[in-house]
């Protein structure tokens, strides 16, 4: 992986993992383009890996959007859910 993706993906997994230490069951990341994003279709350089670091934290993708930055350059908004631990059973009374 490249530097820049590599960072990319260390910063948000960081990111993810410290919504889960503050008891976060959501997480909403904003994944930009690179600089260097070139104009024909194809894999948007880093977002892959990113996805893959929050995952690999313990989150899920239920949700996806895209809008364009000021520049009309892709922005991501993925939107990740932890699972609600089960609530306790009652014992019978």
């Amino acid at each position: 992986m490249g530097f820049i993706k590599n960072a990319k993906a260390n910063m948000v997994a960081e990111e993810a993992g410290r919504a889960i230490a503050e008891g976060r069951t959501v997480f909403t990341p904003r994944l930009n383009t690179p600089a260097t994003h070139h104009t024909m279709s194809g894999s948007i350089a880093g977002w892959a890996e990113m996805i893959e670091s929050i995952e690999a934290q313990g989150w899920q993708m239920v949700e996806w959007s895209v809008a364009q930055d000021k520049n009309g350059k892709p922005e991501a908004y993925p939107l990740f859910r932890r699972r609600q631990p089960a609530p306790a059973a009652r014992a019978p009374r």
